[in-house]
């Protein structure tokens, strides 16, 4: 009997189609400023899955939710569309909805129990959560995506290799060094210095604040692969401070030169500097 009452209340709210689309886009466009257009696409796609959800098999549901996400993903990336802006949309379109399946309890006299009433409230409050489940977990891996896409658009600008003259690099390391982001000098640097043929790399570090054992470890391998590609090394700019850690941390970059600053390290490689 149950999918007989299931199929019924999805009649009966197929045959509400346009009252129940009208009814949403009339209170979201009382509420908020997105165009009509967007809305009717929104609150259509809204509607025939939240009716799937009464169907027999879940394939129905999983389908037109999938379409309900693609199209609502592409709208909140062209309009800015906030994840509570859209859960304060499903809100209203869930209280919408439980007015009319009120209506159709009201329509079946007494023939329908508490269970029945009970389980189709379930299934539409269930499918509401589904629907804004999905769109978070969406919109969290579209922006984990993009983040990831910054992040190493950074690290590649961060580590890029400046040819000079007369087969000689610089790289200029800036900013807060974890593991992660020498894990990419390490193996973005080499490759950049061979294919720009580069003989000679100053490693200038004095945009680096503070380094710890592991970065000043990671440091003296980049330096000894340098060295086994033919590529000799020179460290510019570290801090005292830095120095100082590295030495206590019992970090040996005793076998590569070192220099105050980049100006010097150049001058005493015989590069000309203006003064």
């Amino acid at each position: 009997m149950k999918p007989l009452t299931d199929i019924q209340l999805y009649d009966f709210l197929k045959d509400n189609h346009e009252s129940i689309l009208n009814d949403m886009i009339q209170m979201d466009t009382n509420r908020e400023s997105l165009p009509a257009d967007i809305l009717k696409e929104i609150a259509n796609t809204t509607v025939k899955t939240i009716n799937s959800r009464l169907l027999d098999s879940s394939r129905f549901f999983e389908s037109h939710l999938k379409e309900w996400a693609d199209i609502v993903m592409k709208r909140s990336l062209q309009l800015n569309i906030s994840v509570s802006y859209l859960a304060d949309l499903l809100t209203h379109d869930r209280r919408i909805y439980c007015q009319y399946i009120e209506q159709f309890i009201l329509s079946q006299g007494k023939e329908l129990t508490l269970g029945i009433t009970c389980h189709w409230f379930s299934l539409i409050n269930e499918g509401f959560d589904r629907m804004l489940s999905h769109f978070i977990h969406r919109m969290d891996t579209y922006k984990n995506r993009q983040l990831s896409e910054q992040q190493r658009l950074i690290n590649e600008l961060s580590t890029a290799v400046i040819p000079l003259i007369n087969q000689i690099g610089v790289l200029p390391l800036t900013g807060q060094m974890d593991s992660e982001r020498f894990e990419f000098v390490l193996k973005a640097v080499p490759n950049q210095c061979i294919h720009l043929e580069v003989n000679h790399l100053f490693i200038d570090m004095s945009g680096i604040p503070v380094i710890d054992v592991l970065i000043s470890e990671q440091l003296s391998r980049l330096t000894k692969m340098l060295k086994l590609l033919g590529i000799s090394a020179t460290i510019s700019g570290m801090k005292p401070e830095v120095a100082l850690y590295t030495i206590q941390s019992g970090i040996n970059l005793s076998h590569f030169s070192t220099s105050s600053t980049l100006k010097q390290a150049l001058r005493n490689y015989g590069v000309k500097i203006a003064p």
